[in-house]
């Protein structure tokens, strides 16, 4: 299958012209409403180039704000591997990964997502997350952290793009602390608040109770049509979990690509929150 082009919701958004928006998303004025409001980034469309541009300019006609960018874009990060320690010293944010140190000076340019669902008692064990941890797999590891509050922070290293995944339960952090404090250290972190208080839904499985629920439409999470688009760019993100789709997504949208990346522009009406 080709590797679509994709249309990406970038909120907040101006004040939205319900009805013409309905028409172009093939929504009620209600589904309409809930994707102008909506706070986080999501997938709006998949298709081919032309296709995604024109609908991405009628929908900004319509009030919304977008971006049109290359399916691929959502495979140049790496996988979450969470830090294993943390400490933030005079000058530099300093953490482990699988026992390699990384060190991160206050001045450089960062952007942090913060993804914390609501409270949720139903949460995995952080045996259960360890247990992820422990085989390495990106995936299974982000499977793992998808109803959890993390911190990702994404940063250029002598020219490559790096991913820190703070996950403040596995270092019994207070997540609203680590963000307070990440912000007063950091002068060069954009900081992207908008998957917090997000209550993550389960992706798409064939016969999973739910799936076929009205509040899943087009590409919302979950859906059959996000499953198939995602799988066609990659096999593995077909499953992610909506945190680690929405960082993602962060990340493409935000100015840390746009001046890392040239050759890979994007094409939107602004960049990032």
């Amino acid at each position: 299958m080709t590797v679509p082009t994709l249309v990406v919701s970038n909120p907040p958004h101006a004040e939205v012209d319900l009805d013409a928006a309905a028409v172009l998303l093939e929504l009620d004025a209600f589904a309409t409403r809930l994707k102008a409001v909506f706070a986080a980034p999501e997938i709006m469309e998949a298709s081919d180039p032309q296709g995604a541009h024109r609908l991405a300019a009628a929908l900004r006609a319509a009030g919304f704000d977008v971006a049109v960018l290359p399916g691929a874009a959502l495979t140049e990060m790496a996988w979450p591997d969470p830090v294993e320690t943390l400490a933030l010293d005079a000058s530099h944010l300093e953490a482990t990964v699988r026992h390699e140190g990384i060190s991160l000076p206050y001045d450089a340019e960062v952007l942090g997502v913060y993804c914390r669902p609501p409270a949720d008692r139903s949460l995995a064990s952080l045996t259960d997350l360890r247990r992820a941890l422990t085989t390495g797999h990106g995936p299974t590891i982000a499977e793992a952290i998808g109803r959890r509050s993390i911190i990702d922070l994404y940063f250029r290293d002598r020219g490559s793009l790096r991913r820190v995944t703070v996950v403040p339960d596995l270092l019994e952090l207070d997540g609203e602390r680590v963000v307070k404090d990440l912000v007063r250290r950091l002068p060069g972190l954009r900081l992207d608040r908008r998957l917090e208080g997000i209550r993550p839904r389960a992706p798409f499985a064939v016969g999973r109770p739910g799936s076929e629920g009205p509040e899943r439409r087009r590409y919302s999470f979950g859906t059959l049509r996000l499953y198939e688009a995602l799988g066609s760019i990659a096999p593995e993100l077909a499953s992610a979990s909506q945190f680690e789709l929405g960082s993602r997504l962060a990340y493409v949208l935000s100015p840390l690509r746009a001046s890392g990346e040239p050759a890979a522009r994007i094409d939107a009406s602004t960049t990032g929150p």
